[in-house]
This record gives structure tokens, sequence and C-alpha cells, in this order.
């Protein structure tokens, strides 16, 4: 690849999937930015731009115009400028090597994008990761609280496994304790099936197994549930220059059917999906606005998990929250905060909330847990 003037040429370490171009509308001769295991170069082509304060001078009038090949026969103007772009040039072709390296990657990431972990459905990479998430929502005198708890590994680069279950607290309108325990726990095997650094899209299939009778008594279903699922991400960071300040929207998906053991239990299909919009992205790849603190970390998010009915009299039934809130991105972990509004009145009539915290292995112990079993 040859860079144009105007053009910058961007790699992710994390990602080793090449490079690409994009207007980027930057100044600097070269940035390094660290985001959730992904480092990231950004190399300005030309190096100085002709005319700019410390750049080369402009050829029209140069006293040296027409000197001998050696650098001892030019100006000190014209050293500088073939310095520069020797530089700029060895830079350059370096990034282009390291980008095709076959670097593991541990969160869910294609390209310049990092996908989130959503806190009410699976986001769509393998990933050596921790998390909690508590919610609390009133049901008509009655109220729930749910703190579910998951851990992910990766045996290979792309192959993964999952364990999570949640601990539920039923309350009556009292306030006493009506009901409490364990659910049942739920097992997952997951493949990434691709990542596409070019388009910010990333896809993985998982098949999970929610164990029947793992739970307590009265909380988790004596019956078994199969569910395949697919999960999806796609970046927008491809559109044109006119409308950049989108480039930082993404959308990300899953897909699943739910089969259980029980001939009485109706199979249900889970279609969820969010809207993302990350401020590190328009800070670092799209403009620089100025948000500054803990603000340029953070991820305005709204998520819609849906479950639809499909037979055993409840068919075509659906309910399903609508969950706005902010995901903040840090280097360990992450932590959101959203809230729970019902689409019907079939899911409920009270607005709930949740909070959440990830933790990325991969960073905290990068040789040991958060390294992939077989690489």
């Amino acid at each position: 690849m040859v860079p144009q003037a105007g053009m910058a040429v961007r790699c992710a370490l994390s990602a080793g999937r090449g490079c690409g171009e994009v207007d980027l509308g930057a100044t600097a001769l070269e940035t390094a930015h660290r985001r959730s295991g992904t480092r990231v170069f950004q190399v300005v082509w030309p190096p100085l731009r002709v005319g700019a304060p410390g750049g080369p001078r402009s050829p029209k009038g140069n006293p040296c115009r027409g000197a001998g090949p050696h650098p001892s026969q030019c100006c000190p103007g014209d050293r500088r400028r073939q310095r520069l772009s020797t530089f700029g040039a060895a830079l350059v072709a370096s990034l282009l090597l390291v980008s095709r390296m076959p670097l593991a990657q541990a969160h869910a990431i294609a390209g310049m994008r990092v996908f989130p972990a959503t806190m009410s459905f699976d986001d769509p990479g393998v990933a050596d990761e921790g998390s909690f998430v508590f919610s609390h929502i009133d049901n008509g005198p009655a109220s729930q609280d749910v703190l579910n708890l998951a851990m992910a590994k990766r045996v290979t680069r792309r192959f993964g496994l999952m364990a999570s279950t949640d601990y539920q607290r039923l309350l009556d309108g009292n306030g006493a304790g009506a009901l409490d325990g364990w659910d049942n726990t739920t097992i997952a095997a997951g493949y990434q099936l691709f990542i596409h650094p070019n388009s910010e899209s990333i896809g993985m299939v998982q098949l999970a197994d929610t164990v029947g009778h793992s739970g307590s008594l009265g909380i988790g279903a004596p019956y078994s549930v199969y569910s395949p699922e697919f999960a999806f991400g796609k970046g927008l960071g491809g559109l044109p220059h006119r409308w950049r300040m989108l480039r930082p929207v993404a959308v990300t998906g899953a897909v699943s059917e739910s089969f259980p053991t029980d001939p009485a239990a109706p199979n249900m299909l889970n279609w969820s999906f969010s809207f993302q919009y990350s401020i590190p992205y328009l800070q670092d790849f799209v403009r620089d606005i100025g948000i500054n603190g803990p603000f340029r970390n953070m991820v305005p998010i709204i998520e819609v998990p849906m479950q639809t009915c499909l037979d055993r009299g409840c068919a075509n039934q659906t309910t399903g929250y609508v969950d706005p809130g902010v995901i903040w991105i840090g280097h360990y972990f992450q932590w959101g905060v959203e809230a729970q509004v019902p689409v019907n009145s079939r899911t409920g009539n009270s607005v709930g909330i949740l909070v959440g915290m990830d933790f990325y292995f991969d960073d905290i112990a990068p040789h040991t847990l958060g390294a992939p079993l077989i690489n």
C-alpha cells in the first residue's frame, strides 16, 4: 500500500489483521493509543506538510535547486526534508510489517473498533473475561433482584468456553423475602467466525446449555434448555467524509432460539441488538472535540433485549426492554449503568436498573489467566 497525501495509515496491533486507509484529519506525525488491549499507531503521510512550521521549505525560491546529489551539497532545509521523508517511509513500512503479525485478540475488536461487552445479551467476541451484572425491577407490588455472574475463557484464539449463573431474590409487596436462590447454570462454547478489520465487522456462533436441576429448588427449572446463537457487530467507520460524525456509531446483536427438553415448555426466539456511539472512537479517529477526563472513555448505548414465544399457547407474544445507558471502557475493566424500560404491559409497568462490571483478564494477567490455553 502506497500512502497518499492527506491519508493516514492505521494498524491495530492486537487485531493482527493488516492496515487500512482512512481520512482521519490528523496533523501529528505519530500518535500511540492504548484502549482495551489495542495499541494503535497513526502515521500521517507526508510526514510534514510543505510550508508548515518546522516543515520543508517550498521549492519556490530555493537556493539549492540544481545542487549536486550529495546531502553536503544542499542547504539544511533540503537535508531535513530528506531525513524526514526517509524516516516516514521507514516508519510506515515497519508498521505495515508489524500489523500483520498473528497477535492474540481477546476482546471484541475489529480494526479500530472496540465493541464493549453488553449487559443484557452476549457480545460478539470470544474472550478472557469475568463479569457481574446486578438488576432490580418492580413487577406490580412485588420486586425482583438478580445478580448475574459470568466467566469466559479462550481455549484457542478462536474457540472459547463460558459459564454463568444468576442469584435471584423475589420480594412480595411488603418487602419480606418471598423466594431466593440460584438459577440454573449455563455453560456455552463459542467460535469466532470472522473478524474483518477494514469493515469493522465481527461474528461469533455459540451453543449454550442451561443445565436442568442445577439451581435452587423453586428458582431453577427442572429441565435443560439448549440455545444455538449467532452474535455480530458492525462499526460505521467506513462512512464517507461528509458523514464522519456518524463513524463512531456501531451496531451489535444476537439471535438465538431456546429448545427446552420439557415438551410442555415453549420454544423461545431471543433477539437482541444495541446501538452504540463510541466517544473514544470519535476523539481518536474522527475528530478531537475536546472531551476530557472520564467522559473521554464513555460509550453511550441503547440495548434492546427481546424475546418472542413461538408455540405452546403463547405463540407470537413478545416481551422485552429498551435499556438506555452508558458504558465506561478502561484498560483493565469496564463498567456500565442502564435503565430497563418495558416495551409493553406484558413485560411490566415499572422501570428497572442494570449495573455491571466486566474485567479484562488478558490485560490483568496476559501470560496466565488472560492467555489462551492452546496457542
